[in-house]
């Protein structure tokens, strides 16, 4: 059995198995990789995507407590990582089950300031299209093919209402360890906006920078997942001492 589950949220518009399902492949055995769909995608394609962080978060929670039985981890990109970061404080604080390690990726730490006047869901469709090439997180075949791009533009204005939308309630700091990452030429969350997730947790944090713009994650997975890996191997046991005592 795995060591410890890594859960995984996606970003606006993504299938968790679409874009998490090979990690496993790539990560060492003793962590197991469980992405966490949500609601208007992949199995659940059928049902009502939401359009609020603390929906999504209520949401998916119990799928979590679900199956903590073993120390846990979790992820998440972009509107992945405002609902990762709820959905730790909320495990911690309300429910006494602290993650081991907090990993949020390509999202400015989320009590600065919303930058004024982006409110992508709101423009009209052939603009919020056109938003979707910019940010080259959609396929290029649902880009390419105007009907499948309409069947997804529900879930994507959901999505991006969610993160839009967000505000940043105080409360108190996390325990878990943090890594937080972001991309060199990532417009939405540029490099100076990820050293504030620090003070979202008492424990320490680490910022990794890595080539690429928004989705750099598709990019530089390998190296992605290494630090990933890294952080969650467990800590080595003390070397004992020359007399055989540790000391």
């Amino acid at each position: 059995m795995a060591r410890i589950l890594l859960f995984c949220l996606p970003y606006a518009g993504g299938s968790a198995m679409r874009v998490y399902g090979r990690w496993q492949q790539e990560l060492p055995d003793p962590i197991q990789v469980v992405p966490v769909e949500l609601a208007g995608r992949g199995a659940r394609i059928v049902e009502t995507p939401l359009t609020s962080v603390d929906a999504i978060t209520q949401d998916v929670i119990g799928t979590l407590l679900d199956r903590i039985d073993r120390p846990y981890a979790i992820f998440g990109h972009s509107l992945g990582a405002l609902v990762a970061f709820e959905l730790a404080r909320r495990l911690e604080h309300l429910h006494g089950r602290p993650a081991s390690h907090l990993f949020v990726s390509g999202h400015r730490a989320p009590q600065l300031p919303h930058p004024m006047g982006q409110y992508d869901y709101r423009l009209p469709d052939a603009e919020f299209k056109e938003r979707l090439r910019e940010l080259a997180g959609t396929p290029d075949e649902v880009l390419a093919h105007e009907e499948l791009l309409d069947l997804v533009l529900p879930i994507l204005r959901a999505d991006f209402e969610a993160a839009d939308t967000y505000r940043y309630r105080p409360g108190p700091r996390m325990s878990c360890p943090m890594t937080v990452c972001g991309g060199t030429d990532d417009p939405e969350a540029p490099p100076d906006t990820l050293p504030d997730w620090s003070a979202l947790t008492a424990g320490p944090c680490e910022v990794r920078v890595l080539p690429g713009q928004h989705f750099f994650l598709h990019e530089e997975q390998a190296t992605l997942l290494k630090g990933i890996a890294a952080d969650l191997e467990p800590a080595p046991p003390p070397a004992p001492a020359e007399n055989g005592r540790t000391p």
